[in-house]
């Protein structure tokens, strides 16, 4: 899509350079924004954010000048129409892919390709439908979320690192949340940098943005599913969208818990009420909405597991279970924390063997659900080992033998997962490995390295599947580096 730019109102403010192309011509600028009328009347296209050679590099500068013009733009014009404000951001955010060359055709595509299947936050048709409309409804929050994509799919180039169009949403973000509260277009958005920090190895930022983006949720009430019929199929489609999005950052509350090694505070998100409405698939929601559908059996996460469910509502259960083993990581009363072990690891097996069952045989689905239980197993019988000492004071007949071995099992279990996957071809392969699936090869290594050191050469492993694993893996996701690095 080529988008066609437009004239601001005269009140708009000036930028604070000349424009790249009156500068390199050494014309007069009159700086309009959100192009200057030279270029206009050229039909080019007006870049301001520029940088000298000596400037350009990992400083940033140009972005950072930009994001300061923006704010004190803002401050400046506390009365600016909503419509300039949107202008602004959709001129913003294609000058950006225009420079890059990048085909915002190619870039959803490979988004719903890659990311949507275990992610499916973002609804595909409305997208589209939102994009197409923003030559004559230009909307910044629409935009923000292209930039969130471009974010999550493109590496950047080593003229533009990956950084300025991190500092560029996250100037575009704050400002647009500052000026108009709460949306759920911007709560995807979050959404969607929390998946680029957390997938770039920055966990500390991941978990600021995390909170915050769940702050935005509760004020949208996005926990709530007041399990109410809606009037009609549109407003379904629409309540569906909510408890997705609700959904996705539960689940990406949880990853980010288990990757952010540092201080382990509280969920961001509360566990969801057993009440709570699992999401459909995409097939379902498009019959529902054609008519072929005429209700849509829907069930709450508390189903047995013995309940066919979609893709991602089996992810989410597998979070509540992972976020269940978080919490019982921090607990220190001796007298309670093996009868709580028995509990989670009598269900945390039953939900492992029917969803084994169940999963289809395929690389993609065993990374969603079945990845995210894994790393639940893992950390459960790592917690437990450790406690060792805590609860052998109370219980003399307490033995850490069955935990040595069940993590073991599942270490060689992520193991074998993992060279299914290396011995499939190029045409087979899927091109992003989902990000649940590194987490749980990452915590595999993890826990091998934790075995080693206390049973010593009893313990073997040959990790090199997993190690060809995230080699392959961590051209979209840098956490693999940290991983590898561990290996070493």
């Amino acid at each position: 899509m080529e988008h066609i730019q437009k004239v601001t109102d005269p009140s708009s403010a000036n930028a604070i350079n000349a424009c790249l192309a009156c500068r390199e011509k050494k014309r007069k600028c009159d700086k309009r924004l959100p192009a200057c009328a030279r270029c206009i009347s050229l039909k080019r296209s007006c870049n301001y954010n520029w940088s000298s050679p000596g400037q350009r590099g990992d400083n940033d500068s140009a972005p950072m000048r930009l994001l300061t013009w923006i704010l004190q733009w803002g401050m400046d014009h506390p009365g600016t129409h909503s419509l300039e404000i949107d202008e602004l951001y959709v001129n913003l955010v294609f000058e950006k892919l225009n420079e890059q060359a990048i085909s915002l055709d190619r870039l959803l595509a490979e988004y719903f390709g890659n990311i949507h299947p275990w992610l499916p936050v973002v609804l595909e048709k409305s997208l589209h439908k939102q994009v197409a409309q923003l030559d004559h409804t230009p909307c910044a929050e629409t935009a923000l979320l292209i930039l969130a994509i471009v974010l999550v799919m493109h590496r950047g180039t080593q003229d533009v690192p990956q950084t300025q169009f991190y500092n560029l949403f996250r100037g575009l973000f704050s400002f647009l949340q500052l000026r108009r509260g709460p949306s759920l277009p911007l709560i995807q958005s979050g959404l969607l940098l929390v998946l680029h920090e957390v997938g770039n190895s920055d966990s500390g930022a991941a978990s600021l943005s995390i909170a915050n983006i769940a702050r935005l949720g509760y004020a949208l009430r996005l926990n709530i599913d007041d399990l109410s019929e809606y009037s009609n199929r549109l407003a379904w489609v629409e309540g569906e969208e909510r408890r997705r999005v609700w959904a996705g950052l539960y689940l990406l509350d949880r990853i980010v818990y288990q990757v952010d090694a540092g201080f382990k505070a509280p969920h961001a998100v509360t566990d969801l009420s057993d009440q709570f409405r699992l999401p459909v698939d995409d097939l379902t929601l498009e019959q529902f909405l054609d008519g072929v559908l005429q209700c849509i059996p829907q069930f709450p996460i508390s189903a047995p597991v013995e309940i066919p469910l979609c893709y991602f509502a089996r992810e989410i259960q597998s979070a509540r279970l992972l976020g269940h083993v978080q919490n019982f990581q921090k607990s220190y009363d001796a007298e309670s924390l093996l009868e709580k072990f028995t509990a989670l690891d009598t269900a945390l097996m039953q939900f492992a063997e029917q969803l084994f069952e169940q999963t289809p045989r395929g690389w993609a689905v065993l990374c969603g659900a079945n990845a995210t239980t894994l790393i639940a197993a893992l950390i459960l019988h790592r917690v437990r080992i450790d406690h060792s000492a805590q609860v052998a004071c109370s219980d003399p007949s307490y033995s850490t033998r069955p935990s040595l071995l069940a993590l073991s099992s599942f270490i060689h279990m992520v193991r074998d997962i993992c060279c299914k996957f290396n011995s499939l071809g190029k045409e087979d392969k899927i091109d992003w490995v989902p990000l649940p699936a590194v987490i749980c090869v990452g915590e595999a290594i993890l826990a091998a390295t934790h075995l080693k050191k206390i049973v010593g050469g009893e313990f073997k492993l040959d990790d090199r599947p997993l190690r060809q694993t995230l080699i392959y893996a961590r051209k979209h996701w840098r956490l693999c580096e940290c991983y590898l690095r561990r290996m070493d």
